[in-house]
């Protein structure tokens, strides 16, 4: 880590009502209030007395940056790790420092540093509240500066302000030393920086700070694997009814099968049962069955013994194993083949899998849940889907209403993506305009809510000014929101509405699947199957 590439913007994160430094929380203050606090402590406590306090305050201020920049960076040298003390100064409004000398040897304890300290925040608040001062008055800056190099080093080092723009100089100035260094000069000085073991304190807040950082770490790459429950406001009674039904199922560890169109949102429900089952701790692990050829989805769910086919160089443990003591997600769990079909029924049976190439069996401990855009009922009357697997894996059903039923949701959710691209894009700016709230409620969005999202990132990535209007968001959905039944069209079918906008999309992506589909936010797998029927149809 290099001094120069300290950022505020970086070291800082901001939510409501707090300002969080590297695990630290800061408070801003103003200048005009310290001064008036400053004058309290002359008159209270006395110059000498307040000047202790001071100091002392503002060491243990630089003790604790310093064991924050040692705790988060690693540094190429103690040189660059000293520098940062005037830095850090500089990013938070203090003063700017120029080092006018610097001599370290930390082998044998040495530090000299000669510094000037140019629009000191401290002198300035001397002087609006006592006018000219008769000596130099910087004792923060000096207790910082103290506090901080002398955790740097590890050893003790003081700094003694000469000049003071409170004296009407034109820039504080102040010599730091180690304590060898200064000799029988410092002592006059020393009373004003003896406090009941700071650097003990310090030590411990540094370790407490590390534990906390470690176990948020922890706590972050469980999250990972974890609940990912709906953040977003939720208007309509369809979809509170399935948050509610998702919630009352979750300690439960019964079979779920999740339905509903593409893009509604199916992986966030399995999320928020797992997040509020037993199961809580465990991983969440998913998988799109539609996604895979048999062979490899085979492996990938029950694992293989070495030598089981070209390329199994390794015994290699499936996601039923590796979903141990969580829930194992199944994705478009229509589109598996008849042989794979038996294979995880009798894992819903027996409670044990067998991985490809081996002859014994393993038992599993995992709640599955899985889910479709398929009529899986249909699907089992054409003897496309065994009957009996569907039953097992249908213990309890979560139907997911389309977006175009639940209307109320959109513009909640539109805000939502609005407010995740800010930070996705880097846009603090991005805003939805009021005028494009009508097209985006009208719209059908046979995408669903996958949709959406694509069409909102969409805008913003051509947005100029950083609002979101009518005009930025993809033609088809404008288009729709605009158009009336021309003279004997009448009402269209949502089947109709959904192959013009399929049409549409597929055109204005040159005839690229890949493209359409991420637009659509559909897999491609079901863009295909969508553009048969369309097909079919005509």
């Amino acid at each position: 880590m290099r001094v120069e590439d300290l950022k505020l913007d970086e070291l800082l994160e901001f939510r409501d009502g707090v300002i969080d430094f590297q695990g630290r929380r800061l408070v801003l203050h103003s200048t005009d209030a310290f001064a008036q606090f400053r004058k309290d402590l002359f008159e209270m406590v006395g110059p000498g007395q307040a000047r202790r306090i001071l100091t002392r305050f503002a060491y243990f201020w630089g003790q604790a940056d310093a064991a924050a920049m040692r705790r988060v960076f690693k540094w190429d040298n103690v040189i660059d790790l000293i520098k940062a003390g005037p830095r850090l100064h500089a990013l938070q409004g203090v003063a700017r420092w120029v080092t006018k000398k610097l001599d370290v040897d930390p082998v044998a304890g040495h530090f000299e540093m000669d510094v000037a300290w140019h629009h000191s925040a401290e002198a300035e608040e001397h002087v609006a509240v006592f006018g000219r001062a008769s000596h130099p008055s910087c004792w923060m800056l000096a207790g910082y500066a103290s506090g901080f190099m002398s955790f740097a080093l590890g050893h003790d080092v003081y700094f003694v302000e000469h000049s003071c723009r409170a004296t009407g100089e034109r820039v504080c100035t102040a010599m730091g030393k180690d304590r060898a260094s200064w000799g029988a000069a410092i002592n006059p000085h020393l009373p004003f920086f003896q406090a009941a073991d700071i650097k003990g304190k310090i030590q411990s807040l540094t370790e407490e700070l590390h534990r906390v950082m470690r176990e948020l770490k922890r706590s972050t790459e469980r999250l990972t694997t974890l609940e990912r429950p709906p953040l977003v406001e939720v208007r309509s009674k369809a979809f509170t009814a399935v948050l509610d039904l998702a919630t009352r199922i979750a300690p439960f560890d019964s079979s779920v099968l999740i339905t509903g169109e593409s893009g509604v949102g199916k992986e966030v429900v399995a999320r928020l049962v797992h997040a509020r089952s037993q199961r809580s701790r465990g991983p969440f692990l998913g998988i799109n069955c539609g996604a895979l050829p048999e062979t490899l989805l085979d492996s990938e769910l029950f694992g293989h013994k070495a030598g089981a086919f070209t390329g199994a160089t390794s015994d290699h443990a499936g996601l039923f194993e590796a979903a141990a003591g969580g829930t194992l997600f199944l994705d478009e769990i229509g589109e598996i083949s008849h042989a794979l079909q038996v294979k995880l029924l009798r894992v819903l049976q027996e409670r044990e899998i067998r991985r490809v190439g081996e002859s014994r069996t393993r038992k599993i401990d995992v709640r599955i849940l899985a889910a479709t855009n398929r009529d899986l009922a249909e699907a089992m009357r054409q003897g496309a889907f065994r009957e009996d697997l569907y039953y097992r894996l249908r213990v309890i059903e979560i139907a997911i209403p389309p977006l175009r039923e639940r209307k109320e949701d959109i513009l909640p959710l539109a805000r939502f993506f609005v407010e995740r691209l800010r930070v996705k894009l880097k846009m603090p700016k991005l805003r939805l305009a009021a005028t494009a709230i009508d097209p985006l409620s009208a719209y059908a969005w046979p995408g669903n809510v996958r949709e959406l999202e694509n069409a909102i990132e969409h805008a913003a990535v051509l947005s100029r000014s950083g609002s979101i209007t009518p005009e930025l968001l993809p033609s088809n959905v404008v288009l729709s929101a605009g158009a009336r039944p021309g003279p004997g069209q009448g009402q269209r079918s949502l089947e109709q509405v959904e192959s013009e906008h399929i049409r549409a999309v597929l055109a204005e992506s040159g005839g690229n699947r890949t493209r359409a589909a991420a637009v659509l936010g559909i897999s491609q797998a079901t863009l295909w199957r969508r553009l048969k029927t369309v097909k079919d149809a005509s």
